[in-house]
């Protein structure tokens, strides 16, 4: 599929369209990723996330590699983006991403009932 690259050039602020940002500490990954995964399908680079469409060795591959990317780290908080920028990375990071949030979900949500008072 070609995507139109003058669609993602006209992006130049993403949280314009995903206005959430990713927060370990708010245990908003859910909202977020719907937000995010929303936005990727419209602009039809969703593939781009999950690893599907992957060829590094292609010019316009890249360029919209590195598009999707940009937009995925003006979602995140500078811990995470700490945390997972890596040199040559590819959006595969959305898996990262994953997770990290799902590994920590379940102690998150204890540590959340317990700020709370609801678990003793």
């Amino acid at each position: 599929m070609t995507i139109p690259l003058d669609k993602l050039y006209g992006i130049t602020n993403i949280k314009s369209y995903v206005p959430l940002i990713l927060d370990l500490d708010k245990l908003n990954y859910d909202a977020c990723r719907e937000f995010f995964k929303n936005h990727c399908v419209a602009y039809k680079v969703f593939d781009y996330l999950d690893g599907t469409d992957h060829k590094p060795v292609d010019q316009d591959w890249c360029t919209v590699d590195s598009f999707v990317k940009q937009w995925f780290y003006g979602t995140l908080t500078q811990p995470l983006i700490q945390s997972i920028l890596l040199p040559n990375a590819t959006t595969q990071l959305w898996k990262t991403i994953e997770d990290l949030f799902c590994d920590n979900k379940e102690a998150n949500a204890i540590e959340l009932e317990i700020n709370r008072g609801t678990l003793l």
